[in-house]
């Protein structure tokens, strides 16, 4: 934009400001003065100050294709942006292995899903079936962000002997509540509640208040059982079993597991304890 228009906006909005003052002091002297007298000298004023905005108005006119112009640079700024994402994020991110190409990447066992035209990036765990967050592509640090992501589930659930004392607690209440042998195996989203219920600390239960709700969603359940390399609890075998393609149409009715940092994974719908 020309030095010059910033100058006559700058004049445009003073005496846009001033116009309106001298207006509201010509209403109010209006109502309370009884002689016109009184009136001429602010009216030849507010006159001589409308013919001044009047002179400046057109400058709004002359602007307007300035935003064509800025939104072609800036569409061509964030294309460029965009291209040189996948290397900003390798950079920022050396030990994770980076693929795809936009509008969608994988980041280890993440996948982002870009949408470019609301600046929106939705970072999902696995190929696109748990949404962990959406975040603003402009106002987000994403390495950063995925780095956050990594360390919540690293630090969060259980793993190992831990995740299997929890599961094949959670196993026995489910086959006792629908009244069924042990080694049946249970869908996971009725085994689910369970699950969830047993990972509750003590303090929950002491005091039962929102604050001491431990929250544990389903990619954390995931990753617990793709870190957990043990399958062997009180001589009981955890057995995973994969979801059939009807049971994949349903998100509810299935969890995907990774078996490697690469994002390769499958689809399991139940679990069972097997002697």
């Amino acid at each position: 934009m020309k030095e010059e228009n910033l100058k006559r906006i700058k004049q445009l909005a003073k005496s846009c400001a001033n116009f309106q003052e001298m207006l509201q002091a010509y209403i109010k002297t209006k109502e309370k003065s009884d002689s016109p007298f009184a009136l001429e000298g602010q009216l030849k004023a507010l006159e001589k100050e409308y013919k001044r905005l009047k002179n400046l108005l057109p400058v709004l006119e002359e602007i307007g294709p300035w935003f064509e112009e800025a939104k072609k640079e800036l569409s061509l700024a964030k294309q460029a942006y965009v291209a040189k994402l996948g290397a900003i994020l390798a950079e920022a991110l050396p030990e994770i292995k980076i693929a795809g190409q936009l509008p969608q990447l994988k980041v280890g066992i993440l996948t982002l899903e870009f949408i470019l035209a609301k600046d929106t990036v939705k970072i999902w765990y696995g190929p696109q079936y748990e949404l962990i967050e959406s975040v603003n592509l402009l106002k987000t640090d994403l390495a950063a962000e995925i780095k956050a992501i990594y360390q919540r589930l690293e630090e969060g659930g259980k793993r190992d002997e831990a995740l299997l004392a929890v599961l094949f607690r959670a196993y026995q209440l489910a086959l006792k509540e629908m009244n069924l042998p042990l080694g049946t195996a249970v869908e996971i989203h009725k085994l689910f509640p369970y699950i969830l219920w047993g990972m509750q600390k003590d303090t929950l239960w002491q005091s039962p208040k929102r604050t001491y709700f431990y929250e544990y969603p389903r990619s954390q359940l995931s990753f617990d059982l793709f870190r957990t390399k043990i399958r062997t609890y009180q001589d009981y075998e955890m057995r995973l079993v994969i979801a059939t393609r009807e049971q994949t149409k349903n998100k509810a009715h299935f969890l995907w597991v990774p078996t490697n940092w690469q994002g390769e994974g499958y689809c399991f719908a139940a679990i069972a304890f097997k002697k």
